[in-house]
């Protein structure tokens, strides 16, 4: 929730709040990490849609299983596969094209549609358990010694925290259409407890559907074709459709929110000229492609590994952010200065970067660097300190950068930026930016006005 200040109060988004901690030409690297990451997910995701619809497809034809596949194993895919992943695209793209104001609704769909079919297939999964019970995932005990199930609990809450790492990154993006700052507090802190309930019902249907199944089937995927595959009844099938039509509308929503439109944010802020939003999201969704999605989740494990770790790259990125938003700049922005190119700007630093957030940031991510490298190669030998380093790095990654900004910030404090905090309040930073924004739309006004005049001029 605190990543969404600077949009909530300056109606800034991320790449552009980037520019006050990292310099106007630092941001570029710390953006470019972004879309490198919505680029990936909206290809992962849209391939993880597309195998939804194959589920709603199978349960209402069962023989597209019977078109032979010609497609190499080697690819991670089948041709069933396949065409749902192209009928899944082509319903998912016209949602690309929606306005910021209209994807509420896609918003309200896709939450509400995913948290339903959850409740209901959890309870669907413990009232036929019968007399098997739950399986081996709450009723085992852990064969490991405490310090050890400790440390893997720990490294499991690092994960968690890594998940939502790049919805933390985004959501000045969204926070800056808010009307009210308390507006998009109170809805940020209401999406918590259904996020956690969420975990909880995928443990509990997976619990309770392993001993009937003989596998823990932690693909929403896997569980409702193995439903189909042991009732092919035309009940079955029709609770497996509208299950997989929950699960599909959620997976369009959460990818055009959570990935493209993120994505387009961040390629229309390097390329303004060339590039608005949309056309943004457009190239984040077909690059998403060119990525081969299929064969990266042929290798699920390591690539769900890798990108978890990746949070190591990230944390940095938050740490650096709130400590000057809060600590550095104290919440006072000048915004306008956030749009200059040159020294007249007092986010200017040296040559448009401030050295501080780099050093920051490579502190915060060289220590877990071998623990990383170990995960993503276990053929890697790592201590077990590197290791267990490793496993706090979504916490400590974040406070080692925070702090040493703040060090680094009052050992070589920028004069500019001084003055102005020291010369302003809160208050009064977010009146200057409500007039800028009332005249770069006064002059939008009149520029739109004089076109007018000129059009009907000509066509007299």
């Amino acid at each position: 929730m605190i990543t969404s200040f600077p949009g909530l109060y300056y109606y800034i988004s991320f790449p552009v709040a980037t520019r006050f901690a990292w310099g106007f030409w630092g941001s570029i690297f710390v953006v470019l990490n972004r879309i490198t990451l919505s680029i990936v997910w909206s290809g992962v995701q849209s391939w993880q849609g597309g195998l939804m619809m194959y589920v709603c497809l199978r349960a209402l034809w069962p023989s597209i299983d019977d078109i032979p596949n010609t497609i190499p194993a080697k690819t991670g895919m089948t041709l069933p596969q396949f065409v749902g992943f192209i009928v899944y695209f082509v319903i998912q793209l016209p949602f690309v094209f929606l306005s910021p104001s209209r994807l509420r609704y896609l918003i309200y769909a896709g939450s509400l549609s995913g948290l339903i079919v959850q409740l209901v297939l959890a309870i669907w999964a413990c009232a036929t358990m019968g007399s098997s019970g739950f399986g081996s995932i709450i009723t085992q005990e852990s064969p490991l010694p405490g310090s050890q199930v400790a440390w893997m609990g720990t490294y499991s809450i690092s994960i968690i925290i890594s998940s939502i790492t790049a919805g933390a990154l985004s959501a000045c993006d969204y926070a800056r259409f808010a009307k009210r700052p308390i507006s998009g507090m109170w809805s940020q802190g209401l999406g918590f407890a259904p996020a956690w309930l969420s975990n909880i019902l995928g443990i509990l249907t997976v619990a309770a559907t392993q001993q009937r199944f003989g596998a823990k089937l932690w693909s929403v995927v896997q569980l409702l074709v193995a439903m189909q595959d042991a009732d092919p009844t035309s009940g079955t099938r029709a609770g497996v459709f509208f299950a997989a039509l929950g699960f599909l509308i959620s997976q369009i929503a959460l990818n055009v929110i959570a990935n493209s439109f993120a994505g387009g944010t961040d390629i229309a802020s390097l390329l303004p000229k060339f590039v608005n939003i949309r056309r943004g999201q457009l190239i984040t969704v077909f690059l998403g492609l060119v990525i081969n999605p299929w064969y990266l989740l042929s290798g699920a494990i390591i690539f769900v590994s890798v990108m978890s770790a990746y949070a190591i790259f990230l944390q940095p990125f938050i740490g650096i952010l709130l400590a000057h938003y809060f600590v550095v700049q104290k919440r006072r922005i000048k915004v306008s200065d956030l749009y200059k190119l040159g020294p007249s700007s007092i986010y200017w630093y040296t040559c448009g970067v401030n050295w501080r957030a780099v050093v920051s940031w490579l502190v915060g991510v060289v220590p877990h660097l071998p623990g990383f490298l170990a995960t993503v190669n276990p053929s890697i030998k790592v201590t077990t300190q590197a290791s267990q380093i490793y496993y706090l790095c979504s916490i400590t990654s974040f406070l080692i950068a925070f702090f040493l900004t703040v060090v680094l910030h009052m050992a070589f404090p920028v004069k500019a930026q001084t003055e102005y905090v020291a010369s302003v309040t809160f208050t009064s930073a977010r009146n200057e930016v409500e007039e800028y924004i009332e005249s770069y739309e006064q002059q939008y006004e009149n520029v739109e006005v004089r076109l007018r005049h000129k059009s009907m001029s000509d066509t007299t």
